[in-house]
């Protein structure tokens, strides 16, 4: 008699590639650097320092885990 939880425990799909998870890495220190050195330009034009940098930072931060969940999440 199947149970309703083995097929839960089931794969989804296959794993990601070493590809894919390189490319992973390579966005997300892009998706945190670029938006940090943003921030620190503006902070120098606006002497606002270090407001913009944090700003930068957490928008790094947010964009990089929205396209880690879209991208993976038929992985989990």
């Amino acid at each position: 008699m199947d149970h309703p939880h083995d097929a839960a425990a089931a794969p989804r799909g296959r794993a990601p590639s070493g590809g894919e998870l390189a490319g992973l890495g390579v966005f997300l220190a892009a998706a945190v650097i670029v938006p940090l050195l943003i921030g620190a330009v503006a902070d120098n034009v606006a002497h606002t320092a270090p407001l913009l940098l944090f700003a930068g930072l957490v928008i790094g931060i947010v964009a990089g885990g929205a396209v880690v969940y879209t991208r993976f999440k038929r992985y989990l």
